[in-house]
């Protein structure tokens, strides 16, 4: 049995992996993902990390493919996992919430609080009020998806005061941070009474462009959009132009579609936008990094003493 992995331990927790191998007899490999070729990858039986694209096809020997990332849809979508004799793929949904609700809230307090023009103001050395702040508190807030990510930014909200409301595609009763649930086609009746649209949403046909020239049409002129889940549920071009029309009052992004965004992109130029290069949620930080390892370590020993996989990918929906 050959075991592949594609990311170095730290934070205390090296050689974790490489022991659950050697208790078992397994081979243990380590190679930066970004040099793995699909010769590197003949023989392998497991795979941890998130490997080109490009080298996952013809791996008769591949049992398991368990990624770093939350997203999986893109990896999916190959050939290699469809069929009788598919290796099962794993993600890491679970190991983001924290770091990427954190930075959400980031994002808003930034926002209504004119950090931003404040900045400007700095750069300019200049000691001048830009306007008076408005407050989170008692604002209402919907959360597109409520899994781990939409999750942790409900409670983080509702903590700061905020009524939260969700859209989520399985309706449950709401937990005690969250107001209410809906589905997604009450979003239109929704959004004229937000203050804050977070958009946490996982790829999906249904999905693609939710937030566009319509959607921005409806809400309050002094709302805000912010977006850590995929570029693809935001039309960019249209956020742009409500941006400088002031349908809304601003955005904030970690992902955009496409993705880096163009230098010539309109929404470099809006004063009211706050972009992030998809630095919310990475495995290089301390807490995501070690909630991704110890699920490594979980799944791995599993997989090499016969036991049930967590965090296995639904390959029809991507995640």
């Amino acid at each position: 049995m050959k075991l592949l992995m594609t990311a170095k331990e730290q934070y205390g927790t090296e050689g974790t992996i490489k022991a659950v191998c050697d208790r078992y007899g397994c081979e243990y490999i380590y190679m930066d993902a970004a040099k793995v070729t699909h010769e590197d990858l003949e023989g392998i039986n497991v795979i941890l990390g998130n490997v080109p694209l490009e080298a996952l096809h013809d791996l008769p020997d591949l049992k398991l493919v368990h990624l770093g990332s939350a997203g999986s849809d893109n990896y999916a979508a190959l050939p290699l996992f469809h069929g009788k004799d598919a290796p099962v793929l794993c993600n890491n949904s679970g190991s983001f919430g924290v770091t990427i609700s954190e930075h959400m809230v980031g994002f808003i307090l930034a926002l209504t609080r004119d950090f931003l023009p404040y900045r400007d103001n700095m750069a300019k050395h200049e000691w001048r009020f830009v306007k008076a702040p408005d407050t989170i508190y008692g604002k209402k807030v919907l959360t597109l998806g409520l899994g781990d990510i939409g999750g942790h930014f409900a409670r983080l909200m509702n903590a700061f005061g905020s009524e939260v409301y969700a859209v989520k595609r399985r309706q449950t009763a709401p937990p005690e941070y969250v107001k209410e649930i809906h589905p997604l086609e009450d979003l239109d009746s929704l959004l004229p009474q937000m203050d804050f649209v977070a958009l946490c949403l996982p790829q999906s046909a249904d999905t693609r462009h939710v937030i566009n020239a319509h959607t921005l049409s409806l809400m309050k002129p002094s709302a805000f959009v912010i977006n850590v889940g995929r570029g693809s549920a935001v039309d960019c071009a249209a956020l742009a132009e409500a941006l400088k029309n002031g349908t809304i009052a601003g955005a904030a992004l970690d992902v955009t579609e496409p993705e880096p965004l163009p230098e010539d992109h309109p929404l470099w130029d809006c004063k009211n936008c706050l972009i992030t290069p998809h630095a919310s949620g990475r495995f290089i930080q301390r807490d995501p990094h070690l909630r991704i390892i110890a699920l490594w370590r979980e799944n791995t020993e599993a997989f090499l003493s016969g036991k049930p996989l967590k965090n296995i990918v639904d390959i029809k929906t991507g995640y």
